[in-house]
């Protein structure tokens, strides 16, 4: 809980003086709320007595005073709605902003552990939450802390036993809520837990819908969400069951109070100490503050359940193992591209905090230099570390020990921003934002339209693009759904073309194409890493071929490398993986 109200606590910080505007409005509005009793108090006495002139003024400016406090009390609203937007709605939009940022820190390993679809929701519950916690700091805590210190103090000069009654009364009632509910957090901890569950669940379907529907998985998909809305519901319905408990515990406490204030009143009367207009005052304000208290005693659910919603973004927020630049870091410029990777050691578990001692794992005392220009294909059995040492290129994942270097300078000493900035990806499978083809491509540059054509043209992939509807306008779908797998690996060498980087990694670029669409994309990938330095991941026979050198990769270490005649000439495992070549590829099982 401390968490999250931390975390609120620097936003209310941030919109203090819209806080205080709303706090200073409800003062005067509780105020006069509870000032009002006291001018029914004087009508009631004044109704009292005979019919006279004097007792007819003294209604008339009660009456009088009863419509200044309602005018009052309408004023101060209005200024209070003023000030809860920008407050409330303002504070809401920078936490959009705030916590899409934060995720944005995470590291690369962080989604690869979390669904999408999961992480959406824990934000946005965050920002709702936000409103839900406003909302009860003023409207409950505030203003009902205030409403009952103003009503204790007018039944203190009115009656100090009943006073003593009913200080007792909310102090029983605030123990019993505040009690109750810090018990019953955890409850709704597990409720958010399983609500998140669910909707990674929706995410990790729906997402996948291809697959699901190719393999007729909607039964087996629908049980898994029945089986986690089942296990919901039980978690919710038992959380409910302790809130309605909580709501039978309070009934009987303000059902005692308005038990003992009648009877009071009564026993005042026996005595002949009664005056109907102390009824009326003690009555109208014990009804209001029931309400008050009633509603405090409600809002406790909503409080933990907004402190619950909340924790799971909170907790991401404070995590510390952010991806972010080293206090060195510059903006450093890729002048030739040489890459040297010296005595890595790299385990994707965690080494113990403090320790300098890298545990047994991928890379054990690693070493490979890349120079300048040099074409390197990077060939291997699943696992052997090929996309590991693209992920330490792009600083995904830093290694535990060792060092690596572009022209000399470590990688540490580039912001983030600038290395890869500086380093084009193609990807085995390339990810599309559900946008068009032109924002696809340009990814947030600004280009003539003859350089955005001329890039495409280069990539191959004009001429379908001419073919759409809407041309480079064309929405491609989620993740890209709506085009081939070629066409979308065109997109991605189009992207990368328009990068201009020094350094270019091909990650299985074309593995996944047919031959003839292969030939076609061929010319336009090694126009691409023309001039450059590019390390490509392939097995395909004719991307390797044309590689300056080959390194055969296994378990993290280098068995072998050199230009595909030399590797032959060896006859050690690249010979052996060539001996048994099935059609255009490499066999790597």
């Amino acid at each position: 809980m401390l968490i999250v109200l931390k975390e609120y606590a620097r936003l209310w910080w941030r919109q203090r003086w819209w806080l205080s505007l709303v706090l200073l409005a409800i003062t005067a509005a509780v105020s006069i709320e509870l000032l009002i009793p006291l001018i029914f108090k004087n009508m009631a006495n004044a109704f009292a007595l005979p019919v006279s002139e004097a007792t007819a003024q003294v209604l008339m400016q009660n009456l009088l005073y009863l419509a200044l406090a309602f005018m009052l009390e309408w004023l101060i609203w209005r200024a209070l709605e003023f000030g809860i937007i920008p407050l409330e709605a303002g504070g809401m939009r920078y936490l959009d902003s705030f916590c899409f940022e934060v995720l944005l820190k995470q590291p690369y390993r962080f989604f690869e552990n979390n669904f999408a679809g999961s992480l959406v929701k824990q934000a946005s519950r965050f920002t709702r939450s936000f409103e839900s916690l406003t909302d009860w700091l003023i409207f409950q805590l505030y203003s009902k802390v205030l409403a009952t210190s103003i009503a204790l103090f007018l039944f203190f000069q009115q009656d100090p036993l009943l006073a003593a009654y009913f200080l007792i009364f909310i102090i029983l009632f605030i123990a019993w809520n505040l009690g109750f509910s810090l018990w019953k957090l955890k409850y709704d901890e597990q409720v958010a837990e399983w609500d998140s569950k669910l909707g990674g669940l929706y995410s990790d379907s729906i997402s996948n819908i291809a697959v699901l529907k190719s393999f007729a998985l909607e039964s087996h998909e629908q049980a898994n969400v029945r089986h986690f809305a089942r296990i919901l519901y039980k978690k919710r319905r038992f959380a409910w069951i302790l809130m309605f408990i909580s709501f039978a515990v309070q009934a009987i406490l303000t059902s005692s109070i308005e038990f003992i204030l009648v009877y009071n009143m009564i026993q005042d009367w026996r005595q002949g100490q009664f005056e109907v207009g102390q009824y009326v005052l003690f009555q109208t304000i014990l009804l209001v503050l029931l309400r008050h208290l009633w509603e405090f005693g409600q809002s406790f659910r909503s409080l933990f359940s907004s402190i619950a919603d909340a924790r799971e973004m909170a907790n991401i927020i404070q995590n510390q193992q952010l991806e972010q630049d080293t206090s060195e870091a510059q903006a450093q410029t890729i002048r030739h591209g040489k890459i040297e990777f010296k005595q890595i050691y790299f385990n994707y578990r965690q080494t113990k905090a403090g320790s300098t001692v890298a545990t047994s794992g991928l890379f054990e005392d690693f070493n490979l230099t890349i120079q300048a220009g040099e074409k390197l294909a990077l060939v291997g059995h699943s696992g052997s570390g090929k996309t590991s040492i693209t992920k330490l290129l792009f600083r995904f994942v830093d290694p535990q020990q060792g060092e690596l270097l572009i022209d000399d300078i470590p990688i540490k000493r580039f912001t983030l921003a600038s290395l890869r900035q500086q380093i084009a990806l193609v990807p085995q499978q390339p990810e599309l934002f559900h946008r068009s083809i032109k924002d696809n491509i340009l990814l947030g540059k600004s280009v003539s339209t003859e350089e955005l054509e001329r890039v495409a043209r280069q990539a191959q992939a004009l001429d379908f693009i001419e073919q759409l509807p809407e041309k480079f306008n064309t929405l491609v779908g989620e993740r890209g759904v709506k085009l081939s797998g070629g066409e979308k690996q065109r997109i991605a060498i189009a992207r990368a073309l328009l990068q201009q980087a020094p350094i270019v990694v091909l990650d299985e670029a074309t593995s996944a194409l047919d031959s003839l669409t292969e030939q076609q994309i061929q010319t336009a990938i090694f126009e691409l890493i023309e001039n450059k330095t590019a390390i490509v991941i392939a097995h395909r026979l004719s991307t390797i071929l044309r590689m300056d050198r080959i390194v055969v990769l296994a378990n993290g270490r280098i068995l072998e490398q050199g230009t595909h005649t030399e590797l032959l000439a060896k006859q050690g495992h690249y010979y052996r993986m060539w001996q048994h070549q099935s059609g255009e590829f490499l066999n790597l099982d």
